[in-house]
């Protein structure tokens, strides 16, 4: 095969591969920032979303909470469910790694997810 039918067959192959990359969309999850909650008490919420992910008061987050759906064998993994349990809006960044939040609805308790959407 001459020399520039190699290079022809090359670039094509590249091509193919760069526009289905490309098609592909951006890779990673679909929420932008997601952290536990630590505490709930009055109304009141701790949790574990700082400035490192970006977090700023006024923001609104759903809650979730993961829920066993079933046991399986000892070799095998346990199901889960993700429910929706209600929404907070963060109230203060406390630094890098926790914020102050209050519960807007739902019954919220320690451990749940909260998480923002892209």
């Amino acid at each position: 095969m001459p020399k520039r039918a190699i290079i022809h067959v090359f670039l094509a192959i590249f091509f193919i591969v760069a526009v289905g990359c490309a098609a592909m969309g951006t890779p990673g999850h679909k929420y932008f920032m997601k952290g536990q909650v630590l505490e709930v008490s009055g109304g009141e919420a701790y949790v574990c979303i700082g400035s490192a992910s970006g977090a700023k008061a006024g923001q609104e987050l759903p809650v979730y909470r993961y829920v066993q759906t079933k046991t399986l064998g000892e070799k095998q993994r346990s199901s889960y469910r993700r429910e929706p349990v209600g929404s907070i809006k963060i109230t203060q960044v406390v630094d890098e790694h926790f914020a102050n939040a209050s519960v807007l609805k739902g019954d919220i308790r320690a451990n749940d997810m909260a998480e923002l959407m892209k």
